[in-house]
C-alpha cells in the first residue's frame, strides 16, 4: 500500500494543482513580484519549448504512448524511492496537459519568469520537468530504484 501510494498522491497532487491553478488563474494577467514573477495567460498549441505548434493529436498520441511507458514502468520494473515519485510526478504533469489538449485543444499556461525571456508554463509543466530531473538523479546516484521486480 505504501509503494502504491508513492506512485499515486505526487501524481494525484501535480494534477490537482494543475487543474486547480488553470481554473483560477487562466484569465489572471497580474505581476506577482516586479521582474521576477507574473501571472500571464497563453494558450500553448505545441509541447515544450514550443515545439510542434498546432500538431495537438500527433502531441495526444505521443502524451498517451509516454503515459503508456510510465505504467509499464511501474507494474513491469516496480520502482521505489525517488524513481517512483519522479514517475508519478511526469505521469501526473502529462495527464494535465492531455486534459486541456483533448479538452481545448491547447494547453492553458499562466507562469511567466520575468527576469530571463523564457516560455511562459504551468503546473504540469513544473511537475514534469522536476520528474525528468528526478529520474536523471535516481538512474545516475539511485540505480538500485529501478531493479526489476
Amino acid at each position: 500500500m505504501k509503494k502504491l501510494l508513492l506512485w499515486l498522491v505526487p501524481g494525484l497532487a501535480i494534477l490537482g494543482l494543475d487543474r486547480i491553478a488553470k481554473w483560477l488563474l487562466s484569465d489572471v494577467q497580474r505581476v506577482l513580484i516586479p521582474g521576477v514573477l507574473a501571472l500571464t495567460p497563453a494558450h500553448n498549441t505545441g509541447m515544450a519549448m514550443g515545439m510542434f505548434q498546432g500538431n495537438a493529436l500527433w502531441i495526444v498520441v505521443f502524451s498517451a504512448a509516454l503515459l503508456g511507458v510510465f505504467v509499464w514502468l511501474i507494474i513491469g520494473m516496480r520502482p521505489k524511492g525517488l524513481a517512483a515519485l519522479s514517475i508519478s510526478l511526469i505521469a501526473g504533469g502529462a495527464l494535465g496537459n492531455v486534459i486541456d489538449r483533448l479538452y481545448y485543444g491547447y494547453v492553458i499556461d499562466m507562469i511567466e519568469i520575468l527576469f530571463v525571456d523564457f516560455y511562459i508554463f504551468n503546473v504540469a509543466d513544473i511537475g514534469v520537468v522536476c520528474g525528468v530531473i528526478g529520474c536523471g538523479i535516481s538512474l545516475l546516484f539511485r540505480p538500485r530504484d529501478w531493479r526489476e521486480k
